[in-house]
């Protein structure tokens, strides 16, 4: 009796089977009220159009849009605009470039650069420019006074103190004209440095200016640098100055600029030509400036040539005493 039982138990949960697995498989099942609310909201969220690209060591943004498959020719017109707004020797590893492409991925529609948390440049990409906009996030600046003694290297004096990095770097590399520290400088040598110290969300972030530096050293002996501000935003002449009021340059070159604002479209170096569309060798300096801004000479020299030169357009050429030949070309 208990065989059978079992046997006609065994048999009822066949059955349930069956008809739950026919209920899982059956196309034309209707979804649960669960389903389809969690389906309209998957539908209701916008996908990200935007590609995100980070600037790696030794990138360029030529080479992060070719990665993405945009024509050489269109990268070619689009960054060539983009250093009429943008100094690109500023731009550094780490940087975000954002993109939105048309639908057949073969032109840019907007493009977003970030160099910071609080600087954002806003692109709009029309057939035949680009349409620029800045865009800053508040910062909190705080002016202080630090001071240490030399413990190890200064790079990592300077930031136990509180200094970021790239304001320690302006200071060394300035230091370094007047100090030979390999040589000179000591443990307990003394430094004060006077700077804005910069803020965003609670986190100490690069771009406070340097106002005044002091160093001593019973073998190092005592230097002073103080900060002067051009009025223009990219002048060359602003930086920190000695007592004797002569700009202290970290390059011991002898080499000047050749303007007195700086912004650099393009560099030297491989980059997308923009009048022929691909790879090629860039073989100078490209510098922004306006018809009719004086130019200089890096440095003392006799003129060879100044003539018209091809692609070169008008072109002045000088050579140095130490041979070396400097070309001012496109003027």
């Amino acid at each position: 009796m208990f065989t059978g039982r079992n046997i006609l138990l065994g048999l009822v949960i066949l059955i349930l089977i069956a008809f739950t697995f026919l209920g899982v498989i059956n196309p034309h099942r209707k979804p649960s009220k669960s389903q389809i609310d969690t389906l309209l909201v998957a539908q209701a969220i916008p996908k990200d159009e935007w590609i995100v690209e980070v600037v790696p060591p030794n990138g360029s943004l030529y080479g992060l849009m070719e990665k993405n498959g945009i024509p050489l020719p269109e990268i070619a017109r689009v960054t060539f605009q983009f250093g009429d707004f943008i100094d690109v020797t500023t731009i550094q590893p780490g940087d975000t470039l954002k993109l939105k492409l048309t639908d057949d991925k073969q032109r840019i529609m907007k493009m977003s650069f970030i160099q910071e948390p609080t600087l954002r440049h806003l692109f709009t990409v029309t057939p035949d420019s680009l349409i620029y906009k800045e865009e800053q996030l508040p910062v909190k600046t705080v002016t202080k006074l630090l001071k240490g003694n030399l413990s190890g290297t200064l790079s990592n004096s300077l930031k136990e103190v509180g200094l970021p990095l790239q304001s320690a770097q302006q200071i060394i590399n300035a230091l370094e004209t007047k100090i030979n520290f390999r040589r000179n400088a000591k443990t307990e040598d003394e430094f004060q440095v006077l700077a804005d110290l910069r803020y965003f969300e609670g986190k100490l972030i690069p771009g406070g200016k340097v106002y005044y530096v002091s160093y001593k050293g019973k073998s190092a002996g005592s230097h002073e640098l103080f900060r002067y501000e051009d009025p223009s935003p990219k002048s060359v002449l602003t930086g920190l100055y000695g007592p004797d009021g002569k700009i202290v340059r970290s390059s011991g070159s002898g080499v000047g600029f050749p303007l007195a604002s700086m912004h650099v479209r393009s560099k030297f170096g491989r980059r997308i030509d923009p009048v022929y569309g691909g790879w090629a060798m860039h073989q100078g300096i490209d510098y922004k400036a306006a018809m009719g801004t004086k130019t200089y000479a890096v440095a003392d020299g006799t003129v060879i040539a100044a003539s018209y030169s091809g692609g070169w357009g008008n072109q002045v050429r000088i050579r140095h005493p130490n041979g070396l030949i400097t070309q001012h070309a496109h003027l």
